[in-house]
């Protein structure tokens, strides 16, 4: 038998994080569409074949009254994914703290793995203290450094607060107002991140441009802004 059959290739990290808004004023649509795109998300990763490098996945939902890991940062094979229950307010300080304090901890996300991809998605004001934790990430000296994406829901969230999450780049906050266009994010994010694991360099910035034109038909008139 060849050694090649017992060698498994775990290949490069590249993280993937999710920031999901899970507060009350989610329920309904809302929350049952975004637990059916994180599903897809997940089986298309699974079905992606790579060598070099290895998508990890880690959910963290905001609601009630605090941040909590929903979904602990695995390789994709090792994912549990359980349905989102929406209900409370929106701590979306405390997501952020706990989003930076894992990718911080270096036994969690490697200094040898690829830079993290960091979803942001809510429907809602922050009713917690995130200004602190806001800045402490968009200026941490890892967090700063994550491909960040940014999903508004509907009429009632902070157009201001996301953009400031996105930092200083040309990327716009992607804006649903239908639950078809919550699918085409996660869709958009996933082509990006699938994009990235299999190009020659996973830590470059994909052309949003090449990603748009791959879902033209189905895609809804996001502003993408330039990159």
């Amino acid at each position: 038998m060849e050694l090649d059959n017992f060698i498994t290739n775990t290949g490069r990290p590249l993280p993937v994080f999710l920031l999901l808004d899970v507060s009350g004023s989610m329920s309904g649509t809302k929350i049952d569409t975004l637990n059916q795109c994180v599903k897809e998300m997940i089986k298309d990763f699974q079905n992606e074949r790579m060598s070099e490098v290895a998508l990890k996945l880690c959910v963290i939902t905001f609601g009630g009254s605090s941040a909590q890991v929903h979904t602990p940062l695995s390789s994709l094979k090792d994912v549990n994914f359980v349905d989102l229950q929406a209900n409370g307010m929106t701590p979306m300080g405390a997501a952020l703290t706990l989003a930076s304090r894992i990718i911080n901890d270096k036994e969690q996300v490697s200094s040898k793995g690829y830079r993290p991809v960091v979803v942001l998605v809510s429907d809602g004001y922050p009713n917690d203290s995130w200004e602190g934790p806001l800045n402490d990430f968009i200026s941490g000296k890892r967090t700063s450094k994550c491909e960040k994406w940014a999903l508004g829901i509907g009429d009632g969230y902070d157009a201001n607060m996301l953009q400031k999450f996105l930092g200083d780049t040309d990327k716009k906050v992607f804006d649903a107002s239908v639950a078809k266009e919550i699918t085409k994010f996660f869709k958009f994010v996933t082509l990006s991140t699938v994009a990235r694991s299999k190009s020659q360099d996973p830590n470059s910035i994909i052309n949003i441009t090449e990603i748009e034109e791959q879902i033209k038909d189905e895609m809804p008139n996001f502003d993408f802004g330039e990159l």
